[in-house]
């Protein structure tokens, strides 16, 4: 631009004083005067030439400074932190001091109060319920030892009930020998004739009359009986169903 502005001034300044004095130079003078002006415009654009060729010697080095002072300038740039808002930073410390923090156990702080309410009677409820079973489970166990002790007892009470039959059923020693004494005579009517054997049981009392009949066999009660008369044999005969063996 400065080139050019100092160009225009001096041409500017040549034809002004070409005009001024064409009227009073010669042909010879005007011609020398139209070289001499020729000159200057030569001599100013030889100037102008170099000037612009000094200024883009001059641009060159920095254009091809630039693009490695660009990377050193972005590294610097990427070194400094970018500076961020208030409520950005705050952000940031809470997180990293989040990070940082040892991790904390039980639930979050963020839980409802409702849901930890529900939470604590869900607990006191089965409170309830274990201290329920537990309380239940003890008197389960006094009864169970109340009905061990009340069948230890009775196991002990049939025991002496069985040993008082066993010993009822025993015959004592005289009923032992009456016993005897009747399977003797048993045996003597059996072994006599039939007809004498009747003749014995008419004489005697019914009821040892039967009883002698039941100690006798079969075959020798029927005989005895087939001798006895007909009248006493058939009352001893209902005596004899009648009573029980």
């Amino acid at each position: 631009m400065n080139a050019q502005s100092a160009r225009s001034t001096g041409d500017g300044i040549f034809l002004s004083r070409a005009g001024r004095s064409k009227a009073a130079l010669s042909p010879s003078q005007r011609r020398s005067s139209l070289l001499t002006i020729a000159g200057g415009v030569i001599g100013s654009t030889i100037l102008l030439w170099i000037m612009v060729q000094l200024g883009q010697a001059s641009n060159n080095p920095k254009d091809k400074v630039r693009p490695a002072a660009v990377p050193a300038q972005t590294a610097a740039m990427q070194a400094v932190p970018p500076v961020l808002p208030a409520d950005a930073q705050e952000a940031e410390f809470d997180e990293s001091s989040r990070l940082l923090a040892p991790p904390t156990q039980g639930p979050a702080l963020d839980v409802p109060r409702e849901v930890l309410g529900m939470l604590d009677l869900r607990k006191r409820d089965l409170d309830r319920r274990e201290e329920a079973v537990r309380q239940n489970e003890e008197r389960l166990m006094i009864v169970r030892a109340e009905l061990e002790k009340v069948l230890a007892k009775n196991e002990a009470l049939e025991k002496r009930i069985e040993t008082v039959r066993a010993k009822a059923d025993q015959p004592s020693p005289k009923e032992r020998l009456a016993q005897a004494q009747k399977n003797q005579l048993a045996k003597m009517y059996e072994a006599m004739p039939s007809e004498d054997a009747a003749v014995r049981l008419e004489r005697m009392p019914d009821q040892k009359a039967i009883e002698i009949l039941r100690l006798v066999k079969t075959k020798s009660a029927a005989a005895i009986l087939a001798q006895v008369k007909p009248e006493h044999a058939a009352k001893l005969s209902v005596q004899l169903l009648a009573q029980k063996p």
